[in-house]
């Protein structure tokens, strides 16, 4: 499908009717884009990127003198364990085409239109790319609230001392996460300073300033994802922090007990020689003695801690 902005204003064409005089974007599948890349004048060889599966984890924009290429690798902020979409752009004077590569429930084509209605009054081509460019953003913000309100809940569960290998697990997870959003908010960075920068001389120079707010929502969302990060890192500190707490209250037990023990070790082990003269030997009260002294020696140690506040 192809659009043709004239008068700034939107009307849908065909590709027949097609004329670069006036400034036209449009919407492609591959066979789509095979069959009429030469009508549109563009490249070939950019074509056949957008076919070659080796670009899978490539999001960039590469800048020629007549034309500007790029490729898209569309993160679901709200579930990235998804298969990612696709998309290539191509963008000349007075042409914008979005390529969808790979797609699931044609939610790229519906990105498309939302940013045609969007800037059906007063359209440019520059208010389509941002248009486009900027759904890739929308769940940027619902996504970040969400990982912190996670991250929260597992504090809680740390400050409560409910801290086991799942708690260590679902940290390795959530960090691995972020990191995929951050890599991929840096990339967008790239292609809109890329954009802004118009070093071919594709825009207008009044209608730049759209790129640049797409890169200052970027650039927000990736140095938010980094303060997530951050908060990460904290939590795993607070983590080990109280798993040493709990190990040193672990040993301090096991120290009491020995120092408790030993003192009746000594007791034990000294009337346990049996020598012929020992007077407590014969003594009719000799075993009850002995029992007494140990209860004195365990108490006298337990007042001990109590007063160190052991």
């Amino acid at each position: 499908m192809f659009y043709s902005i004239h008068n700034k204003e939107i009307r849908e064409i065909s590709l027949e009717q097609l004329d670069f005089h006036d400034i036209c974007v449009g919407y492609l599948t591959l066979d789509e884009l095979k069959s009429c890349y030469q009508e549109l004048g563009l490249s070939e060889v950019a074509v056949k990127d957008c076919m070659t599966d080796f670009t899978h984890f490539r999001t960039s924009m590469d800048v020629y003198d007549e034309f500007s290429f790029g490729m898209i690798n569309i993160v679901d902020i709200l579930n990235l364990s998804t298969r990612r979409n696709r998309i290539g752009f191509f963008i000349k004077k007075n042409l914008f085409v979005v390529v969808k590569i790979i797609d699931k429930e044609d939610s790229i084509r519906q990105m498309f239109l939302d940013a045609i209605g969007r800037f059906r009054q007063n359209a440019t081509m520059e208010k389509v790319i941002y248009g486009v460019l900027e759904r890739l953003l929308s769940s940027g913000n619902r996504g970040l609230v969400m990982t912190e309100r996670q991250i929260i809940a597992m504090e809680r569960e740390v400050v409560n001392g409910k801290v086991d290998s799942e708690l260590n697990t679902e940290i390795f997870d959530l960090r691995n996460r972020l990191s995929t959003l951050k890599n991929y908010y840096e990339q967008l960075i790239d292609i809109g300073e890329s954009l802004q920068e118009n070093e071919n001389d594709l825009f207008e120079e009044e209608d730049l300033r759209y790129f640049k707010i797409f890169t200052d929502k970027s650039e927000r969302l990736s140095n938010n994802t980094q303060l997530l990060c951050d908060n990460l890192i904290h939590l795993r500190e607070a983590m080990d922090a109280t798993l040493n707490y709990n190990l040193n209250n672990t040993m301090k037990l096991f120290t009491m007990v020995t120092i408790i023990f030993q003192p009746l070790t000594l007791i034990v082990g000294w009337y346990g020689m049996n020598f012929k003269y020992m007077p407590e030997l014969g003594w009719r009260f000799g075993y009850l003695y002995v029992i007494v002294l140990s209860i004195v020696v365990v108490g006298a140690i337990l007042y001990w801690f109590k007063k160190r506040k052991f």
